[in-house]
């Protein structure tokens, strides 16, 4: 009789799976139920069990977060939020003075500029003013009458230029210039286009607001603006450009807005602007080069500079900040320093323009009077060099004055 092989899958062990069959848990010997009973028990499993009771192999790295875990995490999340922030806050920051890279020793540095600017000026236009006074002291009765009648005239005038200067310059509102690229640079970082967005909607009502209130309206606006170098025509266009940028229907995008007051409405300021500046150059430059003393010299370039910058207010209709203020101001005191000074170098420009004339005479055969000619010739090159000097020192002081007061950087 052949002998029956033992049924190994009918083995009754526990965890063991076999062909048409389900695992079996294991059963509490003295649970006092009944077979069937216990087939229809539901299974309890703890937090990580299977039915073949053996927890899942989970990496330490990927367990469940604890309360410490997530307050780190929120706090380095706090911290990043913040340096991109503070980074967008560097990008939108306008700092026309150059003078950012400097930080908090931009001030005193600002400061020290304009008292040493002032000194140096008030010190030379002083002496040259005694030096002056005693010339005018050793002339005839007559001549003292024209020369202190003169002198006051010309005192009086640098006088109302500064005093026209700060009664304008007072009534203008601060200039809080737009950085545009900083909007749009700052609208390509993704979690920080909410900045973006309320920045840039901050930025257009700022120059809406700076649109409503520019004087165009009144006979008295157009006057003023006509004598700061803004024509009829400019200020004809500047009144339809208002009107456009302050419809809001006619723009798809803000920056649509920003390019259109940037590149038409700003653009007809900064054309007023540079025509001020190169009409104050001109003047400047005709004035020094036939002034006959550095006192003359140091006045009307304090005058010039003066009345430059408030015709540039004029057209801006803005004042710059503390720190844009002092450096203007100091450069003015500066440059007037340096008109000044002019009478001490320009006599070696004069030897050298006397030696370069009477040896040019001499080549092409003007031997008589070639030594006179050549020390007039000198004498008026050396002047014009001086007051070309003048002028290039303006129109400098100009064109750092128009960036200062410019709505919208470029």
């Amino acid at each position: 009789m052949t002998a029956t092989p033992p049924a190994w899958d009918a083995d009754d062990r526990i965890g063991v799976p076999v062909a048409g069959r389900a695992a079996t848990l294991p059963r509490p010997e003295n649970s006092g139920l009944t077979s069937a009973a216990r087939q229809d028990e539901p299974v309890e499993l703890r937090e990580g069990e299977t039915e073949l009771g053996r927890p899942p192999q989970v990496p330490s790295a990927l367990d469940l977060l604890s309360e410490a875990d997530r307050a780190t995490l929120r706090r380095l999340e706090d911290e990043q939020a913040a340096k991109e922030i503070a980074e967008a806050e560097m990008l939108l920051a306008a700092d026309p003075t150059g003078l950012g890279w400097l930080g908090w020793f931009a001030g005193p540095l600002v400061l020290a500029f304009l008292v040493g600017s002032v000194g140096l000026a008030g010190l030379f236009t002083f002496n040259q003013v005694l030096a002056l006074l005693a010339n005018l002291a050793a002339q005839p009765p007559w001549a003292q009458y024209v020369g202190y009648a003169g002198l006051g005239l010309f005192g009086a005038c640098i006088v109302f230029a500064f005093g026209r200067f700060a009664f304008i310059y007072a009534r203008l509102r601060l200039n809080r210039q737009i950085q545009v690229k900083g909007l749009e640079e700052l609208a390509r970082r993704t979690r920080l286009r909410w900045l973006a967005a309320a920045k840039t909607t901050e930025a257009r009502e700022q120059l809406e607001r700076y649109l409503r209130e520019y004087p165009l309206d009144t006979e008295k606006d157009r006057k003023a603006l006509a004598g700061a170098g803004l024509a009829d025509a400019a200020q004809g266009r500047l009144r339809v450009l208002r009107e456009q940028l302050l419809d809001p229907a006619k723009f798809a995008s803000s920056e649509q807005w920003f390019a259109r007051f940037r590149d038409d409405f700003q653009a007809e300021l900064d054309a007023a602007a540079e025509a001020r500046v190169k009409y104050w150059g001109s003047r400047i430059w005709v004035v020094t080069a036939v002034a006959p003393n550095a006192a003359v010299d140091t006045g009307a370039t304090l005058f010039y500079a003066v009345s430059m910058l408030t015709d540039l207010c004029r057209v801006y209709q803005v004042r710059a900040g503390k720190a844009g203020t002092g450096v203007l101001l100091g450069r003015v005191f500066f440059n007037a320093y340096l008109a000044g000074q002019g009478a001490e170098w320009e006599k070696v420009v004069e030897d050298q323009y006397d030696q370069l004339f009477h040896e040019a005479l001499n080549v092409v055969g003007v031997g008589v009077g070639s030594n006179l000619a050549g020390k007039v010739l000198g004498k008026v090159g050396a002047r014009a060099t001086t007051g070309y000097l003048n002028r290039v020192l303006l129109v400098r002081l100009g064109r750092y004055a128009a960036r200062l007061l410019r709505p919208v950087a470029r």
